[in-house]
């Protein structure tokens, strides 16, 4: 992958962790609202649009350049997701059950669900939290609920890919009768990321070519937010469905409609920037390696955000910041990310090599793709 390509990747990853950041503390029951960044406080489902397209595009690239077995895509994906999924679980525990000592009545609402822990944890550590049409929040923490989709299409692109025959079919037929209707209507989302880093691979685009596709891109995905696009297309999908509880039960899923033209205004702007990098000189590692650093911190800030602000929320009366109180709230959660998460990165490789030794001491056959 081009190298500016690269680093602009991560700064898209970047910030679309944070604007998911800046949505959620623009509550009122966190910080009482952001000055300016109120405007963004929509953007949530978008945000996680970005993810699901750029998740798509990396997991196409990598296969085709370095995880060309199963057992090293496993490993690799295994070992992304679990270094940061059981410190976020863990740490979801313990702040919550801090934070409802200090302010019971911020963890007494819908958004905090407490009752069979054991059945949320497990859930959140096999991704079931979202199979068909359940939902199973692991306690305060909402934003986990992409992490019910997400790997469910790493093991769908898995099996398409690497498997053959007979059992390439049966395996992806079984995947999705597990899985169920809610999570495969969001996946044409993250396909998009897979078929826009194809299209990379043999598109022939100059740098003006690309930078209009870029600009273009960004331009429809503004006129259709400045328009309202999203809430039309919520009440046509609504009036598809024809009923309430078929609309409710689809949860995250319910704005499909407006996550595929979001997923098709992503991966046209990827495909850009990938005609355009190689003719942009290379950026200075001053501007590297902050972008680098952040990007790093991505996962842990998603996963880790949530129950942050609900106990700095909580915190907030007993420090006795109350006049500085989006201040206190806001920088005490990214501070937190900063110290956790580069801890947290560091597990990823040790784990991926401890997973890559135990799968090939099972002696499994390696299957490649065709």
């Amino acid at each position: 992958m081009n190298r500016n390509l690269s680093i602009y990747l991560d700064l898209v990853r970047f910030l679309t962790a944070l604007m998911v950041f800046v949505v959620h503390a623009n509550y009122q029951r966190f910080t009482g609202g952001l000055p300016f960044l109120w405007r963004f406080k929509d953007l949530g489902n978008d945000a996680v649009m970005v993810f699901f397209v750029l998740s798509g595009f990396v997991i196409a690239h990598v296969v085709t350049t370095k995880e060309r077995t199963l057992t090293e895509y496993a490993a690799s994906r295994l070992a992304r997701l679990y270094s940061v999924v059981v410190p976020a679980l863990i740490l979801t525990i313990t702040l919550d059950a801090a934070g409802s000592v200090f302010d019971p009545s911020l963890y007494s609402g819908r958004w905090y669900e407490y009752d069979q822990p054991l059945q949320r944890v497990l859930a959140g550590l096999t991704f079931t939290n979202e199979l068909w049409f359940s939902y199973t929040r692991p306690f305060s923490n909402g934003p986990f609920w992409s992490l019910g989709y997400e790997p469910w299409y790493y093991a769908l692109f898995a099996a398409a890919h690497f498997l053959r025959g007979h059992v390439r079919y049966v395996a992806v037929t079984v995947v999705c009768l597990v899985i169920g209707p809610k999570i495969l209507l969001l996946m044409p989302v993250w396909l998009l990321g897979v078929w826009a880093y194809r299209e990379t691979t043999r598109s022939r685009l100059g740098a003006g070519q690309g930078l209009t596709l870029m600009i273009g891109s960004a331009a429809l995905y503004l006129v259709f937010r400045l328009n309202d696009g999203p809430d039309h297309l919520l009440e046509l999908s609504r009036e598809w469905l024809g009923t309430d509880i078929l609309y409710d039960k689809l949860a995250w899923s319910r704005k499909f409609l407006s996550s595929y033209l979001i997923g098709i205004c992503v991966a046209l702007h990827f495909i850009g920037a990938s005609a355009l990098a190689p003719h942009l000189r290379r950026l200075p590692g001053l501007l590297e390696r902050p972008i680098r650093f952040a990007a790093g911190l991505t996962f842990s800030l998603y996963l880790l955000h949530y129950p942050l602000l609900q106990f700095f929320a909580a915190l907030t009366p007993v420090a006795g910041m109350q006049e500085y109180r989006a201040a206190f709230v806001a920088g005490g959660v990214l501070t937190a990310v900063c110290l956790v998460g580069t801890a947290i990165e560091r597990q990823k490789g040790p784990l991926k090599e401890l997973l890559l030794t135990w799968f090939e001491g099972r002696r499994q056959p390696v299957l490649r793709p065709r």
